[in-house]
């Protein structure tokens, strides 16, 4: 059956949302499924220093940022002096509630520079930006190429768009999540038509759990479950290059080869 070689979009505890387990649950949960990794999201902080105090890998928990606007520049860059290798764009507005379409925070351009100089790798994921800020993720790491730009929530990025990003050499995530719990007002769309269409011109194309919520339950059942009836409905060698090879190849991108392979 199928399952995530790893998962680029998950979301432990603690947080303000229910979650299914902590850090060294998913930690654990992950071990159990045989996924070597996962990004750790948060909605509330940034998730480098938790993400170091878990045990060695595999599994290798993979810090990251948020631009929400709790975050602050420096807080970002400390983040990344830790280890986050994922930069997310913001999800929640002032008030901390979930939001959609929102703007980058104003000293973005400094951060844009700060990182973009630094020796590792980072992927710029775009969370709930606007398509402002989509653009300007993409640009920017079309101009440097230790950034690596990834369109979260794909599904609901309009075609047009899309293909814009696409010559632009973006990555586009699919999560499970919101294939089986749709998000309210947003259009509705078939994940694997989109994702065929845009492999089709030949971008890079993965899939995540976005997982982690309490309702869900463990995230990798949960995502071995979805996946395999995927699989059984578009072919398990589609589902292997989506789910297994493509993560595989991003990760590769971020962090060592003894630690990505």
């Amino acid at each position: 059956m199928s399952q995530l070689s790893w998962d680029l979009h998950l979301h432990p505890a603690p947080s303000a949302t229910p979650r299914w387990g902590d850090g060294l649950q998913i930690w654990e949960a992950a071990r159990d499924a045989g996924v070597r990794g996962f990004v750790w999201k948060s909605h509330e902080e940034h998730t480098a220093k938790r993400s170091r105090a878990l045990p060695p890998g595999p599994p290798t928990a993979i810090g990251s940022a948020s631009l929400n606007a709790w975050a602050t520049l420096d807080g970002v860059m400390g983040a990344v002096a830790l280890g986050a290798r994922w930069i997310w764009g913001p999800s929640r507005d002032s008030e901390g509630r979930l939001a959609w379409d929102l703007a980058l925070p104003p000293w973005w351009p400094e951060l844009r520079s700060a990182i973009a100089t630094r020796p590792h790798s980072l992927v710029l994921a775009t969370s709930h930006l606007d398509a402002a800020g989509r653009l300007e993720f993409a640009r920017s790491a079309a101009q440097h190429p230790a950034l690596r730009c990834s369109v979260t929530h794909s599904l609901y990025v309009p075609a047009e768009e899309a293909t814009m990003l696409a010559k632009l050499g973006c990555a586009f995530e699919f999560d499970l999540y919101t294939t089986v719990y749709p998000v309210p007002d947003r259009p509705p769309a078939d994940l694997f038509a989109r994702a065929e269409s845009l492999r089709q011109t030949g971008s890079f194309v993965y899939i995540t759990s976005d997982a982690g919520q309490a309702h869900v339950g463990n995230p990798f059942a949960f995502s071995k479950l979805v996946l395999s009836d995927l699989a059984d409905k578009h072919g398990g060698s589609l589902i292997d290059e989506l789910a297994v090879r493509n993560p595989a190849t991003l990760v590769s991108a971020v962090l060592p080869a003894e630690v990505a392979r």
